[in-house]
């Protein structure tokens, strides 16, 4: 059994060390730009959106390419009734496909023996009304994979602001928790001096017992805050690790204090102007806009007639062997138009409404984004003033809670007023001291929160 458990343990550590060397290690000392540079370098997420980024480059590479070329041999033996022959060719083609529509082809046999000869034939088709330039299947592809070249990219940024939102919001929430932690310290001093003078004053019969018990379970009550507050700082230190795509559980030293922002954001119709601009939100819809209109036009396109001009030459040679140059004397030629007009339209018309479907909608949830939008800046500009406004009574209310504090400890040394005064003193001066620093970090994340609503830049933020 001893040895079963052992077994386990040592699998289990094996277990645990896997998964912490599968995230990296953050710095002893972070800083905000450092924890941003990591994220963008690290974070799954923004890997996965440049994983499909260049996935989507690729396919626009392939799409750029109009010519595709294969050689090959065969060979095989042949048996019929009374006799058997060796057969074999060597071959080779080349296929192209133009953005215009033109489609052709050259197919070559420059070797055959047995039952093979040597060939050469060439084709070409050109519209003239149905399925011509944007409208052809190889324009079509290759627009559509630059359409989501743009959407992934704009998918990428998206990707990128995300997470320098994400790590700013979790950066300086964690630094707030830490801050409280001091200032719930703080308190536990004051009411550890409170508790001991209390005692004090028992002693000489100065004061009752009541007295002292509260202010004793005072003590405990503030110590309990101190310990949840703790525990608050690092759950608040983890999100943060995870947001930067590292591993929980580790607890480096923020260096970065909460800065004051000096200039003044935009007045509000200038902001719903800028971010009707920049947001790639809408960037990304008119890509597929873009994509569904060209889809609705090839439908359409699908029921005019179809009129083309072909051309084609092939020629076979008579003898095994190597292809000889008189093959090309010896070949025949055409060309000439071809012209199909289709009968049943049920399918292509049925297509074409799915189109039209598809268009109208998309054009519908595109204004229903920028309504979107607009209540996104708006409720930044609610949140910033609302922290502009609790910044203010915080600030204004504090020099009044150290004097409230300040007069109930006279008040105790010199035997008037209660133990309640002393308490009741102490917990308004944590609550401002606690909202003020609340409020100062909740200012600077409302005014990045409302950067990223109007579609600015966040990697053009400093950080100092």
């Amino acid at each position: 059994m001893q040895r079963l458990r052992l077994i386990a343990s040592i699998f289990a550590g094996l277990l645990a060390c896997s998964a912490a060397c599968q995230a990296f290690e953050v710095p002893a000392q972070l800083s905000l730009s450092d924890a941003i540079s990591l994220a963008l370098k690290t974070h799954v997420n923004v890997k996965a959106s440049e994983t499909s980024q260049l996935a989507s480059l690729s396919r626009l590479k392939i799409q750029q390419i109009n010519t595709t070329l294969e050689v090959g041999t065969d060979t095989s033996l042949d048996r019929s009734p009374g006799t058997s022959q060796l057969t074999g060719r060597t071959f080779g083609g080349l296929a192209l496909s133009t953005p215009a529509g033109t489609e052709a082809s050259f197919d070559v046999t420059p070797f055959g023996t047995g039952g093979e000869r040597g060939y050469a034939g060439m084709s070409i088709r050109h519209p003239l009304l149905q399925g011509k330039g944007r409208l052809s299947d190889k324009a079509d592809a290759l627009l559509s994979a630059q359409n989501d070249v743009a959407i992934m990219r704009q998918e990428l940024y998206q990707a990128r602001q995300s997470a320098i939102l994400g790590v700013m919001e979790a950066y300086y929430n964690a630094i707030l928790e830490r801050e409280q932690v001091k200032v719930q310290e703080r308190g536990l001093e004051i009411a550890k001096e409170s508790a001991e003078g209390y005692r004090k004053r028992e002693a000489e019969q100065l004061v009752t017992g009541l007295d002292v018990r509260r202010a004793e379970l005072n003590v405990a009550q503030t110590e309990d805050d101190v310990n949840l507050q703790r525990q608050s700082a690092r759950a608040a230190m983890d999100r943060l690790m995870l947001a930067m795509g590292a591993g929980v559980g580790q607890n480096p030293e923020l260096t970065d204090a909460v800065p004051e922002i000096k200039d003044d954001p935009p007045i509000l119709d200038d902001a719903m102007k800028i971010a009707l601009e920049n947001r790639p939100e809408l960037l990304i819809y008119d890509e597929r806009l873009a994509n569904e209109r060209r889809s609705l036009a090839m439908a359409q396109d699908q029921l005019r007639p179809d009129l083309d001009v072909v051309a084609g030459f092939r020629s076979t040679n008579a003898d095994t062997g190597f292809l000889a140059g008189s093959i090309l004397s010896q070949g025949s030629s055409a060309v000439g138009v071809e012209f199909r007009v289709p009968l049943d339209k049920r399918i292509i018309k049925e297509n074409r409404d799915i189109a039209s479907r598809s268009l109208a909608i998309l054009d519908e949830q595109r204004i229903y984004q920028k309504e979107r939008i607009a209540e996104d800046v708006r409720q930044a500009y609610r949140n910033l003033e609302q922290a502009q406004i609790s910044l203010g009574i915080y600030s204004e209310n504090l020099d009044r809670a150290k004097e409230q504090l300040y007069f109930a400890q006279r008040l105790m040394e010199e035997g008037e007023g209660s133990s309640r005064d002393i308490l009741d003193a102490q917990s308004g001066l944590t609550r401002v001291e606690s909202g003020l620093l609340s409020a100062k970090t909740d200012i600077y994340l409302a005014r990045m929160n409302l950067k990223h609503a109007i579609g600015e830049d966040l990697t053009n933020v400093r950080f100092e």
